[in-house]
């Protein structure tokens, strides 16, 4: 299946988030393909639910941790995309090589960091590698997600959140063009300024195409689907991309014996069909 709007993604390629939890709380890592594989159960059980997520929903897990899932989503006509990113190394490393052994799904997500303070010789070798894999997902017909990140860098927060990452968020989608690089779908932080969110929209419709996913953040319901009701406004608004808020509260709970995986998968079946609700309503 291609990936499709309205995107319904139930993110779950973390890694090192993952590993780093793990650590901090005496699990061992070896637990992580556990937490993958009831990931993916809950996303079945919400597709048996829903035909909006059936019709549209995607599913993001790695090959590192989840190559059986990916194999198995892959399967059974799933839309289920693998992360081309080593993870938590910047300036953009690829996870493994060759290429096909990682992006082994139906489309392809990378994570880029950027700041317009960030050295040229960070910023450059990421648009050559970007340019690499937008060449290698046309050759092979994988949809592209790029996700940007702008950390913030001691502005203030409020401010920051408002008005200052849209106009980063839009050079740098600019830029891209520049180079060639043009996504099927740019996947990128929410917001609750409709100002900032048509500064960032503007700049993704200079191409005919690519489409806005508004990604989570491990933030809580409430401020996400304030993010949803902003984003809802853009033009080019296709859906979400949405991980650890949905995912990490039952998981972490299953993990330390607070709740039986059972309750875990099911817990995150209807936290994944909350935000579907949120979207599509």
């Amino acid at each position: 299946m291609t990936l499709q709007a309205p995107v319904l993604m139930l993110a779950a390629d973390h890694r090192w988030q993952l590993e780093e939890w793990c650590d901090a709380h005496g699990v061992d890592r070896a637990s992580i393909p556990e937490v993958k594989a009831a990931i993916a159960e809950a996303f079945l059980r919400a597709r048996d639910r829903s035909a909006a997520v059936r019709a549209t929903g995607a599913l993001l897990m790695d090959e590192q941790y989840a190559g059986a899932q990916v194999a198995a989503a892959k399967a059974a006509g799933i839309s289920v995309g693998t992360p081309a990113e080593k993870p938590g190394v910047f300036p953009l490393q690829w996870a493994g090589d060759p290429m096909d052994r990682m992006l082994t799904g139906t489309f392809v997500k990378v994570l880029v960091r950027h700041r317009p303070d960030y050295a040229d010789d960070f910023v450059h070798p990421q648009l050559a590698r970007l340019r690499e894999l937008a060449a290698w997902c046309d050759r092979h017909a994988q949809p592209l997600v790029l996700e940007v990140v702008v950390p913030r860098a001691g502005e203030p927060e409020e401010h920051f959140e408002a008005e200052g990452r849209a106009p980063i968020v839009a050079d740098y989608v600019r830029r891209a063009y520049g180079e060639g690089i043009v996504p099927a779908y740019w996947k990128m932080e929410g917001t609750t300024s409709a100002a900032a969110a048509a500064v960032v929209d503007e700049a993704i419709t200079e191409r005919e195409g690519p489409r806005f996913l508004v990604l989570g953040k491990g933030a809580g319901f409430e401020l996400v689907e304030r993010w949803f009701a902003t984003a809802k406004g853009m033009r080019t608004a296709a859906g979400f991309a949405v991980g650890r808020t949905i995912y990490m509260d039952p998981v972490s709970a299953w993990l330390t014996g607070r709740l039986s995986r059972e309750d875990a998968v099911a817990q995150v079946a209807d936290r994944y069909l909350r935000l579907v609700g949120a979207w599509m309503g």
